[in-house]
């Protein structure tokens, strides 16, 4: 999925509405996107990124070498900065994986200073994912028994699925001025075996799903979505769209 956070990027940086100037933090990180962003559209004059893989944050300070750029190791749940320390904190796509987000936005509200945005975003798995739910639909009708329904459920469930959900645990917190909007994004692909290949990756519960069934179950599968996405797209390059949640909130004055 980490192509498209590129392209997300953009458009939550616009509806965060950052004020030029600001120190920004980047709660989850990854690999710089999002930072590199901050900078480049919304004129901010600093940004620390956090992430709790080693691995990311080399590959961000060896990608991004801006000066007004930082990468630490650090954890949404136990944020390493003094109360007020930003002007502004943001994260994108790591609200599905906090096991506490309620305890990760009060430490993002600690770090930030009175009147500051604090925003996230994540994708709408539940009903604005076709990558996913194509994969999920064509599984079902080809396997179609218990552990392939429990395993769709599984990872096409998040704790805040929409934008009512996510504007609860904002205003819950305390945040104020508290608004959602639907990103889309147009994910483009190749050919289908670009949008193929990610399924066999292992590395996230769907594809890891899709590596623990055996070559005959699997290969049924890739042709029946090749046809329904020749249906889709006759062309042998195509295009999804996906939509994300996002939430903003402004930390009032104490």
């Amino acid at each position: 999925m980490g192509r498209w956070s590129r392209l997300l990027a953009p458009p939550f940086v616009a509806f965060a509405s950052i004020t030029p100037g600001q120190r920004v933090l980047d709660v989850g990180s990854g690999t710089g996107l999002l930072s590199l962003a901050l900078l480049e559209l919304a004129d901010a004059s600093f940004v620390v990124g956090i992430e709790p893989v080693d691995a990311y944050v080399s590959y961000s300070r060896e990608r991004h070498s801006d000066r007004r750029l930082r990468f630490e190791v650090g954890d949404a749940l136990d944020i390493p900065f003094e109360a007020n320390s930003f002007d502004s904190t943001l994260s994108m796509l790591i609200l599905q994986e906090l096991p506490d987000a309620p305890l990760a936005l009060r430490e993002m509200r600690r770090v930030t200073r009175p009147g500051g945005v604090v925003a996230a975003c994540q994708w709408d798995f539940a009903k604005a994912m076709p990558m996913l739910t194509l994969f999920w639909e064509t599984a079902s009708e080809v396997i179609g028994d218990e552990r392939t329904r429990r395993a769709a459920e599984e990872c096409m469930a998040v704790a805040y699925p929409d934008d009512m959900a996510m504007q609860g645990l904002w205003q819950q917190s305390g945040l104020v001025d508290v608004t959602t909007r639907n990103l889309a994004i147009q994910m483009h692909f190749r050919s289908f075996d670009d949008y193929w290949q990610p399924f066999l990756s292992n590395v996230t519960p769907t594809s890891s799903f899709a590596a623990s069934l055996d070559a005959a179950a699997r290969g049924k599968i890739q042709e029946r979505l090749r046809d329904k996405i020749s249906m889709l797209a006759p062309a042998s390059s195509f295009q999804l769209e996906a939509r994300a949640w996002a939430v903003r909130g402004v930390e009032p004055s104490r």
